[in-house]
């Protein structure tokens, strides 16, 4: 049980000030930057690889680069250095706006589109060495070794083609010297029959060679395609994947490059969330220390002039703080009831080039972080506190008196001076904190309100006598 409407809206920098010593905050700062620094080395080495390489054509051996391609690889890293470092001081800085989304929307897309491609190309390099290196493919290789060196090597089936070719020659060269061999007609006719049925003879084992060769090409020839389409089909395997990635093209029936498309958006895309939750992180601290009026150091922002005023004199004050403009506008946009003079208590003194006539200086604060909004808080939470356990009425006077009392009991230790806060601002003081107990439920509308009666009642479920509630320390100044 609550009684005040739970803030979802939460702003970071106003809310590590309320939970945070300052020395944490500039431990967290230390630690967040230097992540933030590690987080841009790793992206530009990411985006780096991938650009170098398509900067140089594809060839990642620096041995063997010409000058042409040394130009080209360090124009690839100045361009992914100027882009990544654009890109972290965009997280660190906080900016919002139109201006500042269209510029994330681009390094952001940079970033992806690189990385991205990176994690590709190393997926699949690693499936073409994981194919390349198996035995499958090993074995498919030496077939095609062997099956190159039979079709080269002469076979028994080109021997024996050779040897009837000639035969046939010989045959014919024979019939040829018949005439000049024989003088009488008879004999030349009997060489001349016993050489043609010779000729036959050798030609029908030239033919039945000629047969026997072209099958053996043909069984050679085929055996060799088909080992060299295994082996181009074995030289980048799809089961060489990642398991993870295997799984994702089972699950949602994708093709290897979706798959691994998929799986790189995982991982980098974890990466750059991560990259701009640290960058953020570092923009709210630094924006925590500027509402404290302190710098990344953590030490007090200080106005030269009144530094050199204050060495100059040897007298002691507070300095100006030149991180309140900035910080007072920010509060006053988060909580528009600080626009008015409802809790503005001056906390920090006149400039020391003020005449002398002005009001003077109100003592040094002993909590010198003290502010306005603070400071209010601290008078709300003992009128709550008194409301509630009904030492006073929830009506505008009584209210405004137990204000100018927490106002006389506490200025002594926070160093200011009660006539800085006039009866108008201690009124209007209590105006606001009667309106936002009756925003926290605390107390409630009278529905017979009019002249005479008071505007809040105490609401039913605190009606009921309680235990004085004891404020812990969130409720004293830090």
């Amino acid at each position: 049980m609550t009684d005040s409407t739970p803030n979802t809206n939460l702003d970071r920098p106003a809310h590590l000030v309320a939970t945070k010593s300052l020395r944490d905050i500039v431990s967290d700062l230390r630690k967040a930057e230097a992540w933030l620094l590690m987080a841009a080395f790793a992206a530009f080495l990411a985006s780096a690889f991938f650009v170098v390489k398509y900067f140089v054509g594809g060839d990642m051996n620096p041995a063997a680069w010409t000058g042409e391609q040394w130009a080209n690889a360090l124009l690839g890293l100045g361009i992914t250095a100027v882009i990544t470092a654009a890109q972290a001081l965009l997280y660190a800085s906080g900016y919002k706006g139109p201006a500042a989304v269209a510029a994330t929307v681009i390094v952001v897309f940079f970033g992806l589109f690189s990385e991205v491609a990176q994690s590709m190309e190393r997926e699949d390099a690693t499936v073409r060495h994981r194919s390349e290196t198996s035995p499958v493919f090993q074995a498919a290789l030496g077939s095609i070794q062997n099956l190159s060196a039979q079709a080269a090597a002469p076979s028994g089936a080109t021997s024996q083609l050779g040897t009837a070719r000639g035969k046939v020659a010989q045959h014919e060269a024979e019939l040829a010297a018949c005439r000049a061999k024989y003088r009488t007609d008879t004999r030349i006719q009997q060489c001349e029959r016993y050489e043609h049925s010779k000729i036959a003879e050798a030609r029908g084992n030239l033919a039945a060679a000629e047969v026997a060769a072209t099958g053996s090409a043909a069984v050679v020839g085929s055996a060799l395609s088909a080992a060299i389409t295994q082996a181009k089909t074995l030289e980048y395997d799809e089961d060489k994947h990642y398991a993870m990635i295997r799984l994702i093209k089972d699950l949602f029936n994708v093709g290897g490059v979706w798959a691994s498309f998929m799986f790189s958006m995982i991982i980098i895309g974890t990466f750059e969330y991560a990259f701009h939750f640290v960058g953020s992180h570092v923009a709210d601290h630094r924006r925590a220390l500027l509402l404290l009026g302190r710098d990344t150091h953590g030490d007090l922002i200080v106005a030269p002039e009144a530094d050199t005023a204050l060495s100059n004199s040897g007298a002691s004050g507070i300095p100006r703080d030149f991180g309140n403009t900035e910080r007072e506008q920010y509060l006053n946009k988060l909580t528009p009831e600080r626009t008015t003079p409802t809790n503005t208590v001056p906390v920090h003194p006149e400039p020391l080039t003020a005449p002398e006539d002005s009001r003077p200086d109100p003592p040094d604060s002993k909590v010198h972080d003290l502010t306005r909004e603070r400071f209010f808080k601290l008078i709300y939470s003992e009128l709550r506190t008194r409301i509630l356990n009904g030492e006073v009425k929830p009506t505008v006077r009584p209210v405004t008196d137990a204000v100018t009392e927490v106002i006389r009991q506490h200025t002594k230790v926070l160093g200011l001076q009660p006539s800085l806060i006039g009866k108008p601002e201690r009124q209007k003081i209590a105006e606001k904190i009667l309106e936002k107990l009756e925003r926290e439920t605390v107390l409630e509308l009278n529905p017979e309100s009019g002249v005479g009666k008071s505007k809040y009642l105490l609401a039913s479920r605190w009606a009921t006598p309680l235990t004085p509630e004891i404020f812990g320390q969130e409720h004293a100044v830090r």
